[in-house]
Parts: C-alpha cells; structure tokens; sequence
C-alpha cells in the first residue's frame, strides 16, 4: 500500500509541495495584467495557505498527522492505572491522648497487629520499611518497600511505596483533638494506584476495609490497654520531611 499523505514525511512533504506552488503561482499572477492576473494570484495565495495550515482542497482530510485511535491501547496497564488513583479514607476517634496512638503507629513493625492481611513490616531504617504481605492463594505473598515523607510528632504521618511493586501506593495517618474533648480523631487515608480489585485480590481484602479495620484494632488495642510497642523503635527527628528514597 502506498504512504497516508495524514502522517509523516508525506504530509511534510505535500504541505511543502503547496506552499511552492503557492508562491510561484502568485508571483506568475502578480506579473500579469487584468482578470486573469488576479485570479492567478488569487489561486495561489489559497495553495499557499492549504499547506501552510496543513489542509487539503475538496473536504479531503487534513495533511496533519491524524492521532493513532489505538495509541491509548498501546499504553502499559500499570501506567494506565496510575493516571486514576483510588482514594480510601477511614475515621475513627480514640478515647486516649494522641502520643501513645501515634508512638504505635509510628513503628512500622506494629502494623501487623492492625492489619492481618501482613505477614510482617522489617523496618530498615528511620525513614524505610518493607512490608511483606500474607499469600491470598498459595505462593509467596506481595512486598514493597516504603518510604516516611513527613514526620509531624503525635500529628502527622505521611509514607509512599517506592520501586517496583504489585501495589503502589501512598498512605497517611492523620491525628487531631477529637470534638467534645472526648480523646483523639484518628484519620487514615490509603491512595493505591490500582483498582481495589487488585487489592482485594493480593491482599485478600479491598482498601476500604483495609483502613477499617486497622482503625478499628487499633480503637480496641488502645481503649483496652493492649497497646504496646517494640522496644528501640526508630525515630525521626520529630517533625519536617524526609529526603525521598531515590532508586
């Protein structure tokens, strides 16, 4: 088949072919006198301004590059996904000060008591973790590694995965003075760059009830007097953000 004069070095080339014929047209028709002088000239200022805009004469389609209607099928899934984020948010409010809520929370390692679906959290450092997943069907279950942002003592917590990973994702943990002086509002906020399908279906629970259920283990822990925490957690430096792990 020969080339689409809509794409490419033959729309460059016919757009040019246009514009000259154009040009040495109006220039023939400047040069004479009289009707046909004019419409000359005319015929070639109208060439000239169909490749100069990309057109084509008789309602043909345009010399421009017509996009490819498959070009967003080309596009990865994965990247596809991280153009929609999905938002889960959870409240709880806690009959405790928000010191000891967050010391909890703050050591990553405490997380599998909150969240079942995690066989463990090894945390690397004051501001890395990797968490490891509990397999849903066999094999071996999902891991990434996370990265603290911000650290806002008894206030703010803000962690994002980092590298490769089924299930990117960022997180926070959000503590405020509750209504009525009644203890701590505690706010957890889950953004995954896949579908809750995906979700549920390596962690064997979607984002939703995720946060739920954290906020509703760690209610309990606390008002109950479970609460604990492993000795010689890691600190940050109180409060401010961290320099984001580079691969």
């Amino acid at each position: 088949m020969g080339a689409n004069l809509g794409s490419g070095e033959a729309a460059t080339g016919g757009r040019w072919l246009a514009m000259m014929g154009g040009t040495a047209l109006g220039v023939i028709g400047l040069r004479r006198s009289g009707w046909g002088g004019a419409m000359l000239a005319l015929g070639g200022a109208g060439l000239f301004a169909v490749g100069a805009l990309g057109l084509r004469p008789l309602g043909e389609r345009s010399l421009r590059a017509v996009p490819n209607p498959g070009a967003w099928r080309s596009v990865p899934a994965s990247r596809r996904r991280s153009l929609t984020p999905e938002r889960t948010q959870a409240v709880v409010t806690i009959a405790s000060e928000p010191g000891a809520v967050f010391r909890f929370w703050r050591n990553f390692a405490n997380l599998p008591k909150l969240m079942p679906q995690l066989e463990r959290v090894d945390v690397l450092s004051a501001t890395e973790s990797r968490w490891i997943a509990k397999a849903v069907s066999g094999g071996e279950g999902p891991s990434w590694r996370c990265v603290l942002d911000r650290v806002d003592e008894d206030r703010l917590l803000t962690w994002h995965t980092v590298g490769e990973t089924a299930l990117p994702h960022r997180a926070s943990l959000m503590l405020s003075p509750a209504p009525g002086d009644r203890g701590t509002e505690v706010r957890l906020t889950l953004v995954y760059r896949v579908p809750a399908t995906e979700v549920a279906a390596l962690l064997g629970v979607t984002p939703e009830g995720q946060a739920e259920e954290a906020l509703r283990r760690l209610k309990q822990r606390v008002e109950t007097g479970e609460l604990s925490t492993i000795e010689r957690q890691p600190r940050g430096n109180g409060s401010g953000s961290f320099r984001e792990a580079t691969e």
